[in-house]
């Protein structure tokens, strides 16, 4: 289990910055119509990744952790649906870096969370 939560640690911290460049592409390629699917879609298998170890390493030792940490992570995957949402509104590209955005700050509030525990 060390791998696992080395990993789950290691991409945690990762993924900020990668929902970061997925925010800033998307924006500035905006008049091209964003980023490709493929990237945005390998930057989503990996937060799917990432909350599945956490479940993981949650189911096995719950009071490692705060509550909040597994909610917040689920929050993240979840957010990921608003670019259905936003869409219509704002565009392809538009909705993709504010869900990018989104995800990055629910991103960072569970490393936080993990850092002072």
């Amino acid at each position: 289990m060390d791998i696992v939560r080395a990993i789950h640690g290691a991409l945690g911290e990762g993924l900020a910055v990668v929902y970061l460049a997925i925010a800033l592409g998307s924006y500035l390629r905006r008049r091209q119509g964003g980023l490709p699917m493929w990237l945005v879609g390998l930057a989503h298998l990996l937060i799917a990744i990432q909350v599945i170890f956490g479940t993981v390493l949650y189911i096995r030792a719950p009071q490692v952790i705060s509550v909040w940490h597994p909610i917040t992570g689920y929050l993240a995957l979840a957010a990921l649906g608003l670019t259905v949402v936003f869409r219509n509104r704002l565009g392809r590209a538009n909705s993709a870096a504010l869900t990018a955005l989104i995800v990055m700050v629910l991103v960072i509030v569970n490393v936080l969370i993990a850092r002072l525990r």
